[in-house]
């Protein structure tokens, strides 16, 4: 069972370039905490500092694809259970886009609250933010293709071929608590054959020292700063696309 020292001692080995931290987590595959998810969340908070800021992905697909309808006050996270935890904290924000929120606790929390886009990966969104803050991104225990979401933003401002924009509407919930029928977008898949496998650029990545690993726990922790990501990705997306989808063959 690790306790809240051998996180912070685990972590602690993360560099930390900027004052916020975008994190990606599988909770089991830490092999059990002391104080559970809670636990983790406030190690992330020491992490960042006291001037920081941490976000986690609140995303629920369905709730505005599906059901057509997003609270930003009620509707659940569903990428696990630290995520979800972190989205019921007393003081934390959630972005505004429906389909890619993430709850942000700390000293930029108003400021991400506020980054409205109809496009998940547009000039004015969260991912565009945190990119220009430079955040540290973190994954805990997921496999590629699970995780770094940012990588389709880095492929909506890049341009690619295999994936195109898409609007959704619904009636929308937000802080001022009056109901609205809005209209947001997402770059979604050109059709239901292009399947995403981001595993080969990102062990391109890996193995050019951009990601970087340690283990924490159980768990093979994975990290890098945003503008790395971007930077060092781009040309993957633009010369090697091959690396990140495939094109599945038809079932006749």
């Amino acid at each position: 069972m690790l306790t809240k020292k051998d996180l912070l001692t685990g972590f602690g080995k993360i560099k930390i370039e900027s004052d916020t931290l975008v994190v990606h987590t599988s909770y089991k595959s830490l092999g059990g905490v002391e104080g559970g998810v809670d636990t983790v969340i406030d190690v992330m908070q020491e992490l960042a500092g006291k001037d920081g800021t941490v976000m986690f992905p609140a995303f629920n697909f369905q709730s505005w694809t599906e059901t057509h309808y997003f609270d930003v006050l009620e509707t659940p996270s569903k990428m696990g259970m630290i995520t979800e935890q972190a989205r019921l904290r007393p003081n934390a924000k959630r972005t505004p886009h429906p389909i890619y929120s993430f709850s942000v606790l700390g000293k930029r929390a108003d400021e991400f609250s506020k980054t409205e886009d109809a496009e998940a990966y547009g000039p004015n969104s969260s991912f565009a933010l945190f990119h220009k803050l430079n955040a540290t991104l973190i994954s805990i225990g997921l496999d590629f293709n699970n995780t770094f979401s940012m990588h389709h933003y880095i492929e909506y401002n890049v341009g690619c071929d295999y994936r195109r924009v898409k609007e959704f509407g619904g009636i929308y919930m937000g802080y001022d608590r009056v109901p609205q029928i809005k209209k947001y977008s997402m770059f979604v898949r050109n059709h239901d054959r292009v399947k995403t496998y981001i595993v080969p650029g990102m062990n391109d990545l890996l193995h050019a020292g951009v990601i970087k690993e340690i283990p924490v726990g159980g768990a093979k922790v994975h990290y890098m700063t945003a503008n790395e990501f971007f930077d060092n990705m781009a040309p993957i997306v633009r010369e090697h696309p091959e690396k990140l989808h495939y094109i599945e063959e038809p079932k006749y």
